[in-house]
């Protein structure tokens, strides 16, 4: 009898497990094109949709004092140093964005510049960002002005910066200058790039400014990253109503390592949940991390999506630091180390859709030194995204990742994210023959 018992109730066990499974591949798919099949250049895009390419002050310009430059120094990472000069070289490089047939352009403000010292600002270096705007428009080129990329001064690092909630007021006041400078024709804004990206990457892995490793720091920067983008949009809508704020997300995707593991599933929704829905649902409730956040509710005209990648979860991690991932067998690595999974971007513009805002691709791109993996990155991406369009999404842009090849952060100049290849020698700008593809793209739809 205790036989028989003990067979029905493994027979339960079983049936339970397979519904249960069956029930998580319908409510998490984890979806895989056969590439070969597929016409990549079968795509089309909306009239209107813009065509832009994307960069950041401290990755491009060059001879920047700020939080960053002194994490380098402290860490002993490879030093940003000229960068690609474009603080000197951005009319020539603004050349490139009109080669190219852009018709929107993404780029950084570096607060540092603006108030080096605090409470001393620099007015001519206002002027120049501003010229930079004039310059963009003349050329037809949306420009679309982030506020913080990553970067800003280190003596506002040295009070906290986005740890501590009673800086908020001098980021808040920064960003209504440039605000009351630019928007009379900058019409898109970006309050803040990958505040996950930021928080984590700062306050748990170590390998950002500050430095640090610590949850409970983590869990507070993410809260006052949000709750200082809810100022700020509300701020800036007060000034111009007519402008559209948004924040550039990034949306990494999480999925269990086996999709039959009992471990696997629940770390994977566990991670997914700190690193894309507690912000998706900051926004949705103005709640955060167990706190209410109101001035982050509905705070926003549009998202921007920054999509590269998925992680395969499990008991054995990516190794984050050394920028190790697993991926499936059918799938390419990228330089960068994780795996190159293009249908995650549908995947990603639908996580993003429930905020019922327009959606931009703020970013997009991938570490190809080599130029051997960059068109195909591209096609793919531009095809998937193609279908979700047709399908019925609201996405207005795509901005690929990068312009040209800058410094990567904690990757120094180790990584090539360019259209355009650097040497940093002689600053040489040369098309990458997936730039020439992309330009071609841009051209025919």
């Amino acid at each position: 009898m205790w036989l028989t018992l003990l067979i029905v109730a493994f027979g339960l066990f079983v049936v339970f497990k397979i519904t249960l499974i069956s029930y998580r591949r319908r409510r998490y798919p984890e979806p895989h094109e056969d590439w070969s099949t597929i016409d990549l250049d079968d795509v089309s895009f909306p009239q209107g949709f813009r065509w832009g390419t994307a960069t950041a002050a401290h990755q491009v310009e060059g001879n920047q004092i700020n939080n960053w430059t002194v994490h380098e120094a402290a860490k002993g990472l490879e030093p940003s140093g000229a960068a690609c000069e474009h603080w000197e070289r951005w009319q020539d490089d603004f050349q490139l964005l009109s080669d190219l047939g852009m018709t929107s352009y993404r780029f950084s403000i570096e607060w540092s510049r603006l108030e080096p010292t605090e409470g001393v600002w620099e007015d001519d270096a206002l002027a120049v960002y501003s010229a930079m705007v004039d310059d963009l428009l003349a050329r037809g080129i949306r420009p679309v002005v982030t506020l913080h990329h990553f970067s800003h001064p280190d003596w506002w690092e040295a009070k906290g910066g986005f740890a501590d909630r009673a800086n908020l007021p001098s980021f808040v006041a920064y960003c209504e200058r440039v605000f009351e400078a630019l928007s009379d024709r900058v019409t898109t804004w970006v309050t803040i790039n990958e505040p996950t990206v930021f928080s984590t990457m700062g306050y748990t892995v170590g390998m950002f400014p500050p430095g640090k490793r610590s949850i409970p720091l983590t869990l507070r920067v993410m809260r006052n990253l949000l709750l200082a983008h809810g100022i700020v949009y509300r701020a800036l809508k007060g000034k111009n109503p007519d402008v559209s704020i948004g924040v550039a997300k990034n949306v990494t995707l999480f999925d269990p390592k086996n999709r039959w593991s009992p471990i696997d599933w629940p770390l994977a929704r566990l991670l997914e949940w700190f690193w894309n829905g507690a912000w998706r649902s900051g926004i949705q409730r103005g709640r955060m991390w167990f706190r209410d956040v109101p001035e982050a509710k509905g705070a926003l005209d549009f998202v921007g999506l920054n999509y590269y990648t998925h992680v395969l979860t499990g008991l054995s991690l990516p190794a984050l630091r050394h920028m190790k991932f697993q991926k499936r067998s059918q799938e390419i690595a990228t330089e960068f180390g994780y795996p190159m999974y293009a249908e995650g971007l549908r995947r990603a513009i639908e996580f993003l859709a429930p905020l019922g805002v327009p959606i931009e691709i703020t970013e997009n791109g991938v570490a190809d030194k080599n130029d051997t993996l960059r068109t195909e990155h591209l096609k793919r991406h531009l095809w998937v995204l193609s279908e979700a369009i047709a399908a019925g999404h609201d996405v207005r842009s795509y901005h690929h990742w990068s312009l040209m090849d800058n410094f990567e952060w904690a990757e120094g100049y180790s990584m090539r994210f360019g259209l355009y290849e650097v040497d940093f020698e002689t600053q040489n700008r040369t098309l990458r023959g997936s730039g020439e593809v992309y330009r071609d793209v841009v051209a025919k739809v």
